[in-house]
């Protein structure tokens, strides 16, 4: 009776959820205020269905430790929707602070389905089997679930009560087999793979993706006036390829065209390490056939691929970076050679030299990581003292190669207005909206650095650029400071939107905005990838000369045109924000799991993100270390012991 009486508490609860969820659902998309009926009544029906069985079977579930992580990481999903929504909406995520508690409101409703989502993920993750029972006790005996099991780790030992057909079946087809090819066997094989479905891609932007920063780079090198506001590395790399036109029959084109074969080549190869140490793993080779088509098939690979900005090769650092910390987490860094540390090393000052930020989030990650490796009781602390010392050699060495760049080339210091886009952008916006309730003192003051004739016609809310190259802040920098926090302790809610609406893609799956910062259009060349190809003076241009031009308008609709938005579900791998959520997920499986040491690999990424929050804009290119990071660490996940 009692138990019945749960049953009958719980539906009702889910009910009036499903109903809250469903038309806050429905308040929040703009797409429901102009569909036909047909659509929105499936929309209700459909949507109302999956909210009562989700929350239903979430409430029933008597694993108490699941329901709290699966809501702990279903709040931030929530309020990312939520005020990803409004922001797009409305324009702000507040309003005033009597929507205060109607927003919170909006937020723990929507973590309920959430987390009722996150919940089977975490509970299953690993083994198909019990997922499935779960799933058949949800709709048989629900007050029974997850009765028989404890919490992390420890849970995955017993399981009481389960079907005997699909465990034997299950374990049947979840054997772990010795790996039927050499390691080196795999990566050779799915690095070539990777690069003849890269190969009509490079014949389409034959010589190369000429675009983003290339023209600022090269103009470095021609001129020899170098500058620390792009990677010195990166400037000399790339620049050397440039160079090399002058000795080739086909002059710079040729010349780019080899930097883009070796840069595919070195993409490649990486992605190919990445599948092998996979497959070293006993990860399910389902999963890694998927993360090779992603690999070789996805656009933004193959574009980027070719593509002369200096996030392409960081990425492919990144990556190896968090391989090879994801290898020492499972080994507690007592298992590493010699040979591997020093690769740590290596990988560690090649962030750093092609990413100036990274520095940063290095810095970050130092006190994290260690903190991580000290509590590994099995250890006694050897490990993070070894990280920590080849992590500040590299810093120590990187800072060196820096300077030593620096000091040859004679470059000149990056301005430091690259680390206030989010101020300018606040300060900006300030302006632009509360004009006239601003005093006479404080305008006089804001026009020492941004203006009135100007600043209403450069502000935009997803691009602080305009502002941040026009603005003056060298002047008097002491009294640049004083002024932001005067006008953010009056108008805190607009430096909230500012903020907001800048760094809107790195955390909104929905957002569009990102993919037509710069324009949209084939013509152009801009929308979610940058393809245009930048002017240089006479005589060292770098024509497009595309021997597959049918391949390259094709291209061309899905990343310029951003056609890959009218695909529903698909476009969600091209979200900035949906690689972040990935990562997010990992940490939720390997927190709910007490595997703490395999946090380890997710806390440089992590750090990188803070970073990018600061950034003045929401680019792919920016993410594009978590596009290729990010699949892989999910798939670690399936990894089985052999």
């Amino acid at each position: 009776m009692k138990k019945n009486f749960k049953k009958i508490t719980f539906s009702v609860i889910s009910l009036a959820l499903s109903v809250i969820n469903i038309n806050l659902t429905a308040s929040l998309e703009p797409w429901t205020k102009s569909c036909g009926k047909t659509a929105l009544v499936l929309f209700y029906g459909i949507g109302f269905i999956l909210c009562f069985l989700l929350t239903t079977c979430f409430l029933l579930q008597s694993k108490r430790r699941l329901k709290i992580h699966s809501l702990l990481w279903g709040i931030p999903l929530a309020a990312s929707y939520v005020l990803g929504c409004l922001m797009r909406r409305d324009g702000t995520a507040l309003g005033s602070l009597s929507r205060l508690p109607v927003l919170l409101m909006q937020i723990l409703c929507l973590a309920m389905l959430t987390g009722s989502c996150i919940a089977p993920l975490l509970w299953g993750f690993l083994k198909p089997e019990r997922w499935l029972t779960q799933m058949q006790s949800y709709f048989t005996c629900p007050h029974d679930a997850g009765n028989q099991a404890g919490s992390g780790t420890s849970a995955d030992n017993t399981m009481q009560e389960r079907p005997s057909q699909i465990v034997s079946h299950l374990e049947s087809t979840t054997q772990n087999p010795r790996p039927k090819h050499p390691a080196w066997q795999t990566w050779l094989c799915s690095t070539v793979t990777i690069l003849l479905c890269w190969l009509p891609v490079f014949l389409a932007y034959y010589p190369s993706v000429f675009a983003y920063d290339a023209e600022g780079q090269l103009y470095q090198v021609l001129a020899h006036d170098y500058s620390t506001h792009h990677p010195l590395l990166h400037t000399i790399f790339l620049g050397a390829f440039f160079r090399l036109g002058d000795v080739l029959p086909g002059s710079y084109p040729a010349g780019m065209a080899i930097h883009s074969i070796v840069q595919m080549i070195l993409m490649a190869t990486v992605f190919g390490y990445t599948l092998a140490r996979l497959a070293k793993r006993n990860v399910p080779a389902a999963m890694r056939i998927m993360l090779l088509l992603f690999y070789a098939l996805f656009p933004t690979n193959s574009v980027l691929a070719l593509s002369t900005t200096k996030d392409v090769l960081f990425s492919a650092l990144v990556l190896l970076y968090t391989l090879f910390t994801y290898e020492m987490a499972e080994n507690s860094g007592s298992g590493l050679t010699g040979k591997e540390w020093l690769l740590h090393t290596l990988w560690a000052i090649l962030l750093l030299l092609f990413r100036n930020n990274a520095l940063y989030a290095l810095l970050l990650t130092i006190p994290a990581a260690c903190l991580l490796l000290h509590r590994n009781k099995l250890q006694k602390g050897a490990s993070w003292r070894r990280y920590l010392t080849c992590t500040v050699l590299a810093l120590v060495l990187a800072v060196a190669g820096n300077m030593a760049l620096k000091t040859t080339l004679h470059a000149q210091n990056g301005s430091p207005r690259e680390m206030l886009s989010i101020p300018l952008q606040q300060m900006a916006r300030t302006r632009v909206k509360a004009e006239e309730t601003l005093s006479e003192d404080m305008r006089r003051e804001l026009d020492q650095y941004l203006p009135a004739e100007w600043v209403f016609a450069a502000y935009n809310p997803y691009l602080a650029d305009p502002v941040k190259s026009r603005a003056v802040i060298h002047d008097n920098p002491a009294g640049f400071i004083k002024a932001w926090i005067q006008l953010g302790l009056k108008h805190p809610q607009i430096y909230i939107d500012a903020f907001l609406d800048t760094s809107v893609g790195y955390w909104f799956l929905e957002d569009r905005t990102h993919a037509q910062i710069y324009g949209l259009g084939s013509e152009s060349g801009f929308g979610y990838l940058s393809t245009d190809t930048r002017t240089m003076p006479a005589g060292f241009e770098v024509p497009q000369q595309s021997r597959l031009p049918k391949l390259r308008a094709w291209m061309e609709r899905i990343i310029s045109d951003n056609s890959y938005q009218n695909i529903p579900g698909l476009r969600i791998l091209f979200a900035p924000a949906f690689y972040w959520w990935l990562l997010c997920l990992y940490m939720a499986a390997v927190i709910y799991r007490r595997q703490y040491l395999l946090l380890l690999p997710a806390v440089f990424p992590v750090c990188y993100y803070m970073t990018l929050l600061l950034s003045p804009a929401v680019l792919i290119r920016y993410m594009y270390p978590f596009v290729v990071t990010s699949p892989a660490l999910f798939c670690s996940l399936f990894h089985r012991p052999r």
